[in-house]
């Protein structure tokens, strides 16, 4: 059984740990993709640093962070963002963080979905961090059906109906693991039916700032001047 792909979360600056970066990019051949946070969103015009940085990046299908705070955020808004994304950076896609995931949130779901297909979003991912219902899994190409800790992790599996789910569309994302246990936590998540994975060593309140703490501790090491 293949291994899930490397899918992150990508919210490290690119001034802050340029060495992180260059670790990013160097793992092309095992990431499907990542997701890049400017500022809570795409952030504005005038940033002088991911202009430079996103090209670094060429081979990895960048997606552009959206948060549409749990379905209260407006349409118009998140369309917004989408738009900026795009004039902005060219990313590949868009991915919908804090999406709802309760039976009455799915039209809502639907409007944001149909949104970002109407702005030519052709790769669509989601992040409700728990398994929503098929309906919802449908809107999108990829859906984390998983986000919390490595303790949490060790007795969550998918519902019985999702072994028909092809594990291209499901991911999985695990903090606070212990440092020893990252590799194997990895290969866990196609076993437990994830195509694309991402499990860190780091902690609330934002797990996501680049690679694994041990990694980017090892990365600086090696490059002290790179900051």
């Amino acid at each position: 059984m293949r291994r899930a792909r490397l899918a992150l979360p990508w919210y490290v600056h690119p001034a802050e740990a340029p060495q992180d970066w260059a670790w990013l990019a160097a793992q092309r051949r095992n990431v499907s993709f990542a997701v890049l946070n400017v500022h809570n969103g795409p952030g504005q015009d005038d940033d002088e640093y991911y202009p430079e940085a996103i090209p670094t990046l060429r081979g990895i299908r960048i997606l552009g962070y959206v948060p549409v705070d749990y379905g209260n955020r407006p349409v118009a808004e998140v369309t917004g963002d989408i738009a900026r994304w795009q004039r902005l950076y060219n990313v590949d896609g868009i991915m919908l963080d804090e999406l709802p995931a309760t039976a009455q949130s799915l039209a809502r779901c639907a409007q944001y979905a149909a949104a970002a297909r109407a702005a030519s979003i052709t790769f669509l991912a989601a992040n409700p961090g728990v398994f929503p219902s098929l309906a919802h899994l449908n809107l999108f190409d990829v859906t984390s059906v998983f986000e919390g800790t490595a303790e949490a992790y060790a007795d969550f599996e998918h519902p019985a109906w999702a072994r028909d789910v092809a594990p291209s569309r499901l991911w999985h994302l695990v903090y606070e693991c212990d440092p020893n246990q990252l590799t194997a936590l990895h290969r866990a998540a196609r076993h437990r039916g994830a195509g694309h994975v991402f499990v860190t060593d780091r902690s609330l309140p934002n797990p996501w700032l680049g690679p694994p703490a041990v990694v980017s501790a090892r990365l600086l090491a090696e490059h002290p001047g790179r900051v």
